[in-house]
């Protein structure tokens, strides 16, 4: 029979919270949300500036350079930071026309 016995540390009280066991010792990356038309995406580009952001994933997104960039609900330049947790859209506004 193949036993094998629990390690110490399960056997003394287990872990203190169920999040615990599965830590990796890291920070957890500071998300945004970012999206533009049908793309969505929460990417880790907490303290960058909207401009950056725009520049940086303007391929992936699909960001017009015109687009109007809004941050949690209120229009923004591209000189604002960004910070963790907020929700960050690239729109056209409707009645405007292509180029």
């Amino acid at each position: 029979m193949n036993e094998r016995t629990r390690p110490a540390r399960e056997r003394e009280g287990g872990y203190s919270s169920s999040s615990e066991l599965f830590d990796s010792g890291d920070s957890p990356p500071e998300l945004v949300t970012v999206s533009s038309g049908p793309y969505l995406e929460s990417l880790p580009v907490a303290n960058m500036t909207v401009g950056e952001i725009r520049r940086r994933f303007r391929t992936r997104l699909d960001l017009d350079p015109e687009s109007q960039a809004v941050l949690d609900g209120q229009d923004v330049g591209d000189d604002v930071v960004v910070r963790a947790g907020q929700s960050l859209m690239f729109a056209r506004r409707s009645g405007e026309k292509g180029g």
